[in-house]
């Protein structure tokens, strides 16, 4: 029952679902974040179905089919990756408030850091925990400290990662401290609302 339970929790807390709820919370408490429907709309696509493809598309794509976890955890990171990048560039190339880069430039440089320490330094940062945690700041950015009632989950998903023994508390920490550190370097770099 617990793996049942563990496997719940770490499949609704997917990156994905997790920017959706933050785009959600924001189009309705904050819509000025993204200054009309189509940005909240471009957000939808580039930070939540993209990156959600990877799920249904890994057993399809050759190079992924055949490699289980390793080759979903990897499509995923790549599809995300893509989400974030387009999402960029839809910002330079379509006026945008400051807080709508804000958010892009968050998911791309958590992307970025999330692959340094994944590919280069072999270190296997929690995506899980960096796809909950990110959102989770953003949010305590944009409304305040009642978004911090989101740490509920983040430490469901981190029991739900120790209960399947996906992660070590090192890398779920790893994982929650790359999006932070993205969030306060955004904040360095663009021009929020």
């Amino acid at each position: 029952m617990k793996g049942k339970i563990a496997k719940a929790v770490r499949v609704v807390t997917i990156a994905p679902i997790s920017a959706f709820v933050l785009l959600i919370i924001l189009y309705i408490s904050r819509p000025a974040v993204f200054g009309g429907l189509v940005h909240f709309v471009s957000a939808v696509v580039f930070l939540v179905l993209l990156p959600i493809l990877a799920y249904p598309l890994q057993p399809l794509v050759p190079g992924f089919k055949d490699q289980g976890r390793k080759g979903q955890r990897t499509l995923a990171m790549l599809m995300a990756n893509l989400g974030y990048i387009l999402g960029i560039i839809f910002v330079i190339f379509v006026p945008s408030p400051g807080g709508y880069l804000l958010i892009y430039l968050t998911y791309f440089l958590s992307g970025l850091l999330f692959l340094l320490c994944n590919r280069a330094f072999k270190i296997k940062a929690s995506g899980h925990a960096c796809g909950i945690a990110g959102p989770i700041a953003a949010l305590t950015y944009f409304v305040g400290a009642k978004a911090l009632w989101g740490l509920i989950v983040l430490g469901a998903a981190y029991w739900a990662s120790l209960a399947m023994k996906r992660h070590t508390k090192l890398e779920l920490v790893i994982g929650t401290l790359i999006s932070v550190m993205a969030l306060f370097v955004s904040l360095l770099i663009s021009r929020p609302i």
